[in-house]
C-alpha cells in the first residue's frame, strides 16, 4: 500500500473524529434508540433464604451454552477475499465474522474467536481503518494481522484497545505456507496467537454480548435467500438450507481448504456510510474508511425470515444498538453470525 503524507493526515485525523458523536444521515429515530436503552428491571429481592435462580452461562459473541462464564478476549484475525485468497481455512470456527469492503472492489473478513479453537487461520493479511471501531466494540480483545500502512493501523492503535499482533513485528506466531504464493501465504492457528498476546501484555477483558439471542419474532417474513453487493468484485449469497445460511462468492460455492462450505447461523446486514482514507494502493485505488459508527438501516436474516430495523451507535466508544422498527431489540439465534457492512452505494436483494 501506498501511504502519502496526505493519506497519513486524513487517518489520523478520522481516527481522532471516531470519537465524537455521529451526526449521520440517516436517522433511526429517537423513539426506537430510548427504547433500546431501557434497561429490564432487576429481580424484586425476597426475604429469607430463596436463592436467585441460576442463570445458565452462554459464550456472549454467540449464544450458545458455556460450561462457566468466560473471562477470555476475543480473537480477531484479518483474513484475505482476494480470489488469490481462497480458499480461506477456519472461518467456520469463528463465532463473528465481518466482511468489510476495501480497495478494488474488493473485501476482507475480520473473523472473530472465542468459544472455539482453530489450527489454521489464512491467508492473514494487512488491517484497514475500520478495524478500530469494530475492535473497540469487543472490547479490545487481541487482533493478528500481516502488514499495514501507517495510516490503515492508525485507528486500531488509536481507540481500538486491542492488543496488536503483528506478523511484521514479530513473525514467530505465524508462518507461511509453501502451498501458497506470498503475500497470500500467512497462517496461525488460535493458540499460538493466544499464547503471543499473553506474552505482549495484560490480559484484555471478554467481550460483551453484542446482540440479544431469543426466540424468532412471530410474524416475521418468509426469506429463503439474501444476495450482497459489497464492491465491483465482491458479491456474496446466502441461502437457507438446512438449518443455516451457505454463502456463495461471485456466483459460485464459498469452500474453504477443507472442502467445507462457508455457513453461518445469522446474517446480518447493515448499510454503512463510507469515507475517503487519502491512501492508495499501487494501482490507484483508494482505501475506503468504512465507519462501524453512526447509524443506518439493517436486516437479520435467521431460521430462514428476515427481519428489518435500523442499527445505531453514536461512537467508537459507545455499543451497537440494533433495533427493531416497534422499538424492541431485534433477535438472533444462537450460533455463528455473519455481518455484512455494506455501502450505501451497495446493493441488497431479498428471495
Amino acid at each position: 500500500m501506498n501511504s502519502p503524507t496526505a493519506g497519513r493526515r486524513a487517518i489520523a485525523s478520522l481516527a481522532a473524529l471516531g470519537l465524537l458523536t455521529f451526526s449521520g444521515a440517516c436517522s433511526t429515530g429517537t423513539a426506537a434508540h430510548t427504547a433500546a436503552q431501557v434497561s429490564t428491571p432487576s429481580p424484586s429481592r425476597t426475604t429469607g433464604a430463596a436463592a436467585r435462580p441460576r442463570v445458565p452461562a452462554t459464550w456472549p459473541l454467540s449464544g450458545m451454552p458455556a460450561a462457566a462464564p468466560t473471562t477470555a478476549p476475543a480473537l480477531s484475525v484479518k483474513v484475505d477475499n482476494a480470489p488469490g485468497a481462497r480458499p480461506q481455512s477456519g472461518l467456520n470456527d469463528a463465532d463473528l465474522v465481518f466482511e468489510c469492503p476495501v480497495e478494488g472492489g474488493l473485501s476482507r473478513f475480520l473473523a472473530v474467536f472465542h468459544s472455539h479453537s482453530s489450527s489454521k487461520i489464512g491467508p492473514i493479511r494487512s488491517a484497514r481503518p475500520v478495524d478500530g471501531a469494530l475492535l473497540r466494540a469487543l472490547n479490545g480483545g487481541l487482533f493478528a494481522y500481516s502488514g499495514a500502512a501507517s495510516g490503515e493501523i492508525a485507528p486500531a492503535r488509536a481507540y481500538s484497545k486491542a492488543t496488536l499482533i503483528s506478523n511484521d513485528a514479530d513473525p514467530r506466531p505465524f508462518y507461511r505456507s509453501s502451498a501458497r504464493r506470498a503475500p497470500e501465504n500467512v497462517y496461525a492457528s488460535v493458540a499460538s496467537l493466544r499464547g503471543e498476546g499473553g506474552r505482549l501484555g495484560p490480559s484484555r477483558p471478554a467481550p460483551p454480548q453484542l446482540f440479544t439471542f431469543g426466540a424468532l419474532t412471530a410474524g416475521a417474513t418468509p426469506a429463503r435467500s439474501v444476495a450482497v453487493v459489497i464492491g465491483s468484485a465482491a458479491r456474496a449469497q446466502w441461502t437457507w438450507v438446512g438449518g443455516s445460511y451457505v454463502r456463495k462468492e461471485n456466483g459460485s460455492a464459498h469452500l474453504l481448504a477443507d472442502g467445507s462450505q462457508v455457513s453461518a447461523v445469522n446474517v446480518v446486514i447493515l448499510r454503512v456510510h463510507v469515507m475517503g482514507s487519502g491512501i492508495r494502493d499501487a494501482a490507484g485505488n483508494e482505501d475506503p474508511f468504512v465507519l462501524a459508527y453512526g447509524n443506518g438501516a439493517m436486516q437479520v436474516f435467521r431460521n430462514g425470515v428476515v427481519e428489518a430495523g435500523t442499527w445505531r451507535r453514536a461512537s467508537v466508544a459507545a455499543p451497537f444498538r440494533f433495533v427493531a422498527s416497534n422499538g424492541r431489540s431485534l433477535t438472533l439465534a444462537p450460533g455463528r453470525t455473519w455481518v455484512e457492512l455494506v455501502p450505501m452505494n451497495g446493493a441488497v436483494s431479498v428471495h
